[in-house]
């Protein structure tokens, strides 16, 4: 028949894991009632109550862990974009633009005739320097060659020192604890244990701080650059992509202008309906407005002929 338990000690197990393991032997073995400190240091050994502990806690994120306040008042001011990779989905806003560039865009009005002026002057300053850029080439010579891209290979950082660090840590720590469970015994600790009490907790706290910048650096310089492969093209192949792209702009231009000419037609058909309007509106008023000059019937205005002579 196998031997029934001892209720003590799965009662002192149960308070030290529901602690947290903040309870000392001492405070464990008065809340069971009835136990000595000594016997709780035992049970806690023999029965690994600190690796029980440790599985039951959630796995550790990378970073600083809740609570941690190593990074306090440090850290980017408002508006830094250190954390950007490609930047395709920052926040722009107008204030943290260049000068010249923000009056560029406070200069956008609604008046179409001026934004379609504003587009065509861009487009011809981008044909105008692409030919600039054509010429240069030419002139340069066949025999140049020029960098079209750079290929790097990179591979990935090892981690091998962060985890060495990290188990490193984790003994001191359990280190620390067994040293706390022996000074809380009924004898006074002696010179000899507040010694390495305190040599371990100042490498804890080294230790915690390497790891942490650690990870901070491994973060933000994840790979290394292994090859670096330089890709040159000819003068030929810089000129035809530099035509290439000289026959895109010059084919927005022409679009422009006819979108240009589209509206400069409707804008008079538009004005030649308010005109007819305004002939009709005079005619069924029995009213007409001349204009002194010409003598002519004015159809300009539409305000029912108060300020002209009638006919």
């Amino acid at each position: 028949m196998a031997r029934e338990r001892n209720q003590a000690r799965e009662k002192a197990r149960k308070i030290w894991l529901d602690s947290g393991g903040t309870m000392t032997a001492r405070q464990v073995a008065e809340a069971v009632g009835g136990t000595k400190p000594e016997q709780v240091r035992k049970w806690k050994s023999a029965d690994g109550w600190a690796k029980t502990l440790e599985e039951s806690k959630p796995p550790r994120k990378r970073g600083g862990q809740p609570g941690n306040k190593n990074a306090a008042g440090a850290g980017a001011p408002p508006g830094n974009k250190n954390a950007e990779t490609h930047g395709a989905y920052s926040t722009v806003r107008i204030a943290d633009l260049p000068p010249e560039q923000r009056e560029y865009i406070e200069a956008i009005t609604l008046d179409t005739e001026k934004n379609m002026l504003a587009e065509l002057q861009l487009l011809f300053a981008k044909e105008i320097d692409l030919q600039s850029k054509i010429a240069a080439v030419e002139k340069a010579g066949a025999d140049v060659m020029y960098i079209d891209r750079t290929v790097e290979v990179r591979t990935p950082k090892g981690q091998e020192r962060l985890q060495q660090q990290l188990e490193k840590l984790e003994a001191l720590q359990k280190q620390q604890d067994d040293l706390l469970w022996e000074m809380d015994g009924e004898k006074p600790s002696t010179t000899s244990q507040r010694k390495k009490l305190d040599k371990l907790q100042r490498e804890i706290a080294a230790l915690q701080d390497m790891t942490g910048d650690r990870q901070r650096d491994l973060e933000k310089q994840g790979y290394n650059v292994g090859t670096v492969t330089v890709i040159k093209g000819s003068a030929f192949d810089r000129v035809m992509t530099l035509e290439a792209e000289w026959n895109k702009v010059h084919g927005r231009i022409i679009k422009l202008l006819d979108s240009i000419k589209g509206y400069e037609l409707e804008s008079r058909r538009v004005r030649l309906e308010e005109r007819k309007y305004n002939l009709a509106k005079q005619r069924l008023a029995g009213a007409f407005e001349i204009d002194p000059d010409t003598g002519e019937i004015d159809d300009e205005t539409d305000d029912g002929g108060d300020d002209g002579p009638e006919i």
